[in-house]
């Protein structure tokens, strides 16, 4: 465990997930089917928080960028001149290996974020993490540790997966060892660790009605339970997505939404 901010995971951890998945297609937020409805959410929600930002230009890095679809999906989308940190090789690799794919230019730095290269701090208007604080006991060294990279002014976007209450007890029905490594933040934990880092909040939320797919039994062996479980959270998430897209609004909460989202902004002074 790292004694910096504690953490629950390490390189061998990663290396090893990393190398059970091939490269993930890209991000298309205009793709339709409920299977892209995660992705149109997402891209609406950094509609949102981008509105009003010329954001064509800004540099973007996102931190635990390891095999990372978002990276193109946020030049292509948004303009900004992205770049990620990682510390497994092998992610970091397979980051510069979809940049490539998708013909956008990038950096991806191989570090670990509480030693960052001396040229690295305060250069970046976003500094983007998705499910990577949640690993940490010290959520708010850890969030404190990425904020060097803002430049006075600049915004934290973090998303993490919501492993509070029903989601959290599944989880560890589930499989135990994915339950280990992360740390439960609510929206108001996940905004408390930010205010700890002297960030100023602008907002923290739970994301989606639902998704039983963010929930992990990976290291099940690939036979029938693994296959009825993925399916059957596939079709219970989907059902839910339908009814959210075409029918209702439903409103993400405390204890089904599967992510918790908070934008923050580093002050000048």
């Amino acid at each position: 465990m790292d004694s910096e901010g504690r953490e629950r995971t390490d390189s061998g951890f990663w290396d090893e997930w990393w190398q059970r998945y091939p490269l993930p297609p890209s991000i298309n937020p205009t793709r339709r089917g409920l299977k892209n409805y995660p992705f149109r959410r997402f891209h609406e929600y950094f509609e949102r928080i981008f509105y009003g930002h010329e954001t064509k230009g800004m540099k973007l890095i996102e931190v635990g960028c390891a095999q990372s679809a978002f990276l193109p999906y946020f030049a292509k989308s948004f303009g900004f001149e992205v770049s990620g940190l990682d510390r497994s090789e092998l992610g970091c690799a397979r980051s510069r290996a979809i940049l490539d794919r998708e013909g956008v230019p990038g950096k991806i730095y191989c570090a670990d974020f509480f030693a960052l290269p001396g040229d690295l701090a305060g250069q970046f208007d976003v500094v983007f993490s998705h499910g990577v604080v949640e690993h940490f006991e010290e959520t708010g060294m850890a969030v404190k540790a990425m904020a060097r990279l803002l430049r006075p002014g600049g915004r934290m976007v973090t998303n993490i997966p919501n492993f509070t209450g029903i989601l959290r007890a599944y989880q560890k029905f589930l499989d135990r060892r994915i339950y280990d490594v992360q740390v439960p933040l609510d929206r108001e934990g996940l905004a408390r660790a930010h205010w700890d880092a002297g960030l100023w909040v602008e907002e923290c939320e739970y994301f989606l009605p639902i998704s039983l797919e963010v929930l992990n039994v990976e290291s099940w062996p690939r036979r029938w339970p693994y296959w009825v479980t993925v399916r059957t959270h596939g079709v219970i998430s989907r059902i839910v997505w339908f009814v959210d897209e075409r029918v209702a609004h439903l409103k993400p909460n405390r204890w089904t939404s599967p992510y918790v989202n908070c934008v923050a902004r580093k002050t000048c002074r």
